[in-house]
C-alpha cells in the first residue's frame, strides 16, 4: 500500500509540474501556445440537419431503421412504456424491466428525431407524440422522472446513484428532448428535461451533494442541453461531474477493502471506483479501464469540455487513453471490451481474443461517439480512421439486416450457436443502434473559419454555412464497395476556401496509429494508387496535413473534385503480443473487414468449428442479390493438413448471421503471416 502511495505521489508530482509549465506558455483565454496546442483544431460539427443522405450503403439502413427497427424496439420494450402511466398513477402494476429501463425508451424517442428529419412518418410522429404525453405525465411536481423509484419506493430517490440509474436516465432523457425538438421543433419534452435539469441542479453541484453516478451519460447530455438553451448551469453541472470523477476527499469516505483486486472479476467488482472510472480524477487518468461504455461516454464528455472551454487540462489524457485503447485494447473490427474481468471492460493490454471477443454493441457506438468528438479537436484523420473502422464493422454487426434483430456482443468466431434476437434486458444495446443509424450525417463534414473538412465518403449534400457564405457539397459514390468520390462544390458566390479532403490510412497503407495491426502485402500499394482531380485535371502538388488533401482555391459553383482510393484485397496481421492473432491473418478490403460463414464454406470448417485456411488468390466481385449488395472475396486456400486447393467466399463481417446459423471466423491461419 506504501508503495501504490509513493506512486500516485509522483504521477501526482509530474501532472502538476506539467500543468506549470503549460500555464507559463498560455493565453489568456486558457489555449496554450505550446506546439502541442497546434494540435488542437477545435472544429465545428456539422449537424445531421443540414445533411441529406442519399447513399447506396446508408439509405435502405436508416430506412429499414426507420420501418423496421424503431417499431419492433418500440412493442418490444412496451412493458417499459407502461412503466411511465404506472408512475402516473394511470395504470396499476409493478415496475418491470431494469433499473435504466427509462433509458431504452429516451434513446428510441432520439432515433425517431433523427428518422424523422429523413422522411417525414406523420404516424411515427403522432405515436411519439402520445408517448412523451405519457413521459411527462409521470413527472414529479419538482421534476424528478425515474419511473424505477417512484414505483417501487419513493423515498429511495437519490440513495443510491451508483448502482442505480437515475442520472443515467436524465442523461438519455435530456438527448431524446433535444433531438426531438430540434427536428420537430416541439417542446414539450424539452421543458420537461429542463426541470429535470433543474431539480438535478438543486441537488447536486459544489456546496450541494457531492456524488457522481456510477453509469455516465448525464455529462455529455448536460452539454447537449447547454448547447440548445444556451444555460451555462448545465455546463458547470457537466463539469461539476466529471470533474468530481476521482476525488480523493470524496474517494477516502468509500468502504474499499484494502485487499480489493480490481482484475478478480469477483461480484463485488461495483465496489471498486476503477469500473466506473473512479479512481482518479479524470486529469490523471492515462490509460483506458473498467466498464468500456461508461468509459467512452466519459471520454466524450471530457472532449465536449474541452472542445467547449478551451481549456487544455484534460486533453493529455484524452491523447493518453485513446492510444491505450488504439494501440492495446482494440478488437481488429473496431470493438472493444473483453470478458477477462466479466465487467463488460477493457481487460488487460492485448488481451483480444477472437473467440470469446465480447464488443458489446453499445461499446462500439460509444467510441464511435468519442472518436467523433476526437476528430473535432484535433482535426487528425486517425480519428476519423477509428470511427469510419466502426461505422463499417463493430458498429453494425450489432444489428440484421433487416433493422430488427440485434447482438448484444459481437465475437469474431463463433461455433453457430449466435443469433441476433429482437430485444434484451437491459435493452441498451437495440435502443442504441435505432439512434446510431439515423444520425451518421453528423459524421460527414466539420468546419473551422474558412476552412472545409470532407471526414466520411457518404452519399450527402449539405448546407454549410461557412463565414457568413452558404456553400452546398454533394457527395456521389458507391462507397465502401467502390474507391471513387465525386464531390461537386457549389459556393454561392466564388470564394477562397481550404478544403481539406480525408485520405483513409487504409489507403495508404496505415490500418490505424500505432503497431497493433498491420498490413502484410503492401509491397505494390503506395499512394501512387490515390488519384486527385480537381475539374478534371489530376493534381499531384497537393499538400497533405494530418492525413488530409488541403486543396486551396478561389472555388466556384459547378467545381469538381475526384478521388479514387485503391480498393485493394489486404491481410491484416496482429502484433505479436495478441496470442490469438498469431500465425493468423485478417481479410479486409478498404475501410471493411472480412469473415468466413460456414453456409459459404463447408469445406473449411470441421466439426469442431475451426477454419481451416492458407489464402492463395483472391478477387472481389460485387454481389447484387446477397446479404443487400455486397463486395465478396472469392479465392482459392491450400487446407494445412493436405496439398488440396479449394475455393473460399468471404463476405463482409458486418452481414454475418443473417442467413442461416454457422461457424465463423475472422482471424485465419496463414502461412505467410
Amino acid at each position: 500500500m506504501r508503495n501504490v502511495l509513493i506512486s500516485v505521489f509522483m504521477k501526482k508530482l509530474a501532472f502538476i509540474i506539467c500543468l506549470f509549465i503549460m500555464s507559463c506558455v498560455s493565453d489568456q483565454n486558457g489555449k496554450t501556445n505550446t506546439d502541442q496546442s497546434e494540435k488542437v483544431k477545435y472544429l465545428e460539427q456539422i449537424s445531421f440537419l443540414d445533411v441529406n443522405i442519399n447513399d447506396n450503403f446508408w439509405s435502405p439502413k436508416i430506412n429499414l431503421n426507420r420501418e423496421n427497427g424503431i417499431p419492433s424496439v418500440f412493442n418490444e420494450c412496451s412493458h417499459s412504456l407502461d412503466n411511465f402511466d404506472i408512475a402516473a398513477g394511470k395504470m396499476k402494476g409493478e415496475h418491470k424491466g431494469t433499473a435504466a429501463s427509462d433509458s431504452d425508451v429516451y434513446k428510441i424517442i432520439q432515433g425517431v428525431a433523427y428518422a424523422l428529419h429523413h422522411t417525414l412518418d406523420n404516424e411515427l410522429e403522432e405515436f411519439t407524440d402520445n408517448l412523451i404525453d405519457r413521459i411527462v405525465d409521470a413527472q414529479q411536481e419538482d421534476g424528478y422522472l425515474y419511473t424505477y423509484w417512484t414505483i417501487n419506493d419513493p423515498s429511495m430517490k437519490w440513495v443510491d446513484i451508483e448502482r442505480k440509474h437515475e442520472l443515467y436516465c436524465a442523461g438519455h432523457m435530456f438527448e431524446a428532448a433535444v433531438a426531438y425538438y430540434r427536428v420537430t421543433g416541439k417542446r414539450k419534452l424539452l421543458d420537461a428535461a429542463i426541470r429535470f435539469a433543474n431539480h438535478i441542479d438543486s441537488v447536486f453541484g459544489p456546496g450541494k451533494r457531492i456524488e457522481v453516478p456510477g453509469h455516465q451519460e448525464i455529462e455529455l447530455a448536460l452539454y447537449k442541453l447547454y448547447k440548445v438553451t444556451g444555460d451555462k448551469n448545465y455546463l458547470n453541472l457537466s463539469e461539476f461531474f466529471v470533474a468530481e470523477r476521482g476525488n480523493p476527499v470524496r474517494m477516502a469516505k468509500d468502504t474499499i477493502p484494502p485487499d480489493f483486486d480490481p482484475n478478480a472479476g469477483k461480484p463485488s467488482r461495483w465496489r471498486h471506483p476503477s469500473y466506473r472510472q473512479d479512481h482518479l480524477p479524470v486529469e490523471k487518468q492515462y490509460y483506458a479501464i473498467g466498464h468500456a461504455v461508461r468509459a467512452a461516454y466519459l471520454y466524450s464528455a471530457m472532449t465536449d469540455i474541452a472542445h467547449e472551454t478551451g481549456s487544455y487540462e484534460y486533453i493529455p489524457a484524452l491523447d493518453s487513453i485513446w492510444n491505450d485503447i488504439v494501440q492495446k485494447k482494440l478488437y481488429v473490427t473496431g470493438g472493444i471490451g473483453t470478458r477477462q474481468f466479466h465487467d463488460e471492460g477493457f481487460g488487460t493490454s492485448y488481451m483480444l481474443p477472437g473467440d470469446k471477443a465480447y464488443c458489446e454493441t453499445c461499446s462500439a457506438i460509444a467510441l464511435a461517439f468519442w472518436n467523433r468528438r476526437m476528430t473535432l479537436l484535433h482535426g487528425d484523420t486517425k480519428y476519423a480512421d477509428l470511427l469510419e473502422l466502426i461505422m463499417y464493422n463493430a458498429g453494425i454487426s450489432g444489428v440484421s439486416l433487416e433493422g430488427n434483430l440485434f447482438f448484444y456482443t459481437n465475437p469474431l468466431e463463433s461455433e453457430g450457436k449466435n443469433r441476433r434476437r429482437p430485444w434484451y434486458e437491459p435493452g441498451c444495446c437495440p435502443s442504441n443502434m435505432v439512434r446510431f443509424l439515423p444520425e451518421i450525417g453528423s459524421y460527414i463534414y466539420a468546419k473551422s473559419d474558412s476552412d472545409l473538412y470532407i471526414n466520411h465518403f457518404v452519399g450527402s449534400e449539405a448546407d454549410i454555412l461557412l463565414n457568413g457564405m452558404k456553400i452546398m457539397i454533394k457527395q456521389q459514390t458507391r462507397y465502401p464497395w467502390d474507391g471513387y468520390i465525386k464531390i461537386t462544390v457549389n459556393p454561392e458566390t466564388p470564394s477562397n476556401i481550404k478544403l481539406y479532403l480525408r485520405i483513409p490510412g487504409w489507403a495508404r497503407g496505415e490500418f490505424l496509429s500505432g503497431d497493433l495491426y498491420n498490413y502484410v502485402n503492401n509491397t505494390n500499394e503506395t499512394d501512387e494508387d490515390i488519384i486527385l482531380r480537381v475539374n478534371g485535371i489530376e493534381r499531384d502538388d497537393i499538400i497533405t496535413r494530418d492525413g488530409y488533401a488541403v486543396i486551396e482555391r478561389i472555388w466556384k459553383k459547378g467545381d469538381i473534385i475526384e478521388l479514387s482510393l485503391p480498393m485493394h484485397i489486404r491481410l491484416i496481421s496482429g502484433s505479436s503480443k495478441i496470442s490469438d492473432a498469431s500465425g493468423k491473418v485478417v481479410i479486409s478490403r478498404g475501410p471493411v473487414i472480412y469473415c468466413l460463414e460456414e453456409v459459404d464454406n463447408e469445406k473449411y470448417f470441421d466439426t469442431t468449428g475451426k477454419a481451416l485456411l492458407i489464402p492463395r488468390e483472391m478477387k472481389s466481385e460485387y454481389a447484387e442479390d446477397l446479404l443487400g449488395g455486397i463486395v465478396v472475396i472469392k479465392g482459392f486456400a491450400s487446407l494445412p493438413t493436405t496439398d488440396e486447393v479449394i475455393d473460399f467466399t468471404a463476405v463482409p463481417y458486418y452481414s454475418w448471421c443473417n442467413r442461416v446459423s454457422g461457424h465463423m471466423k475472422v482471424w485465419l491461419p496463414c502461412d505467410k503471416h
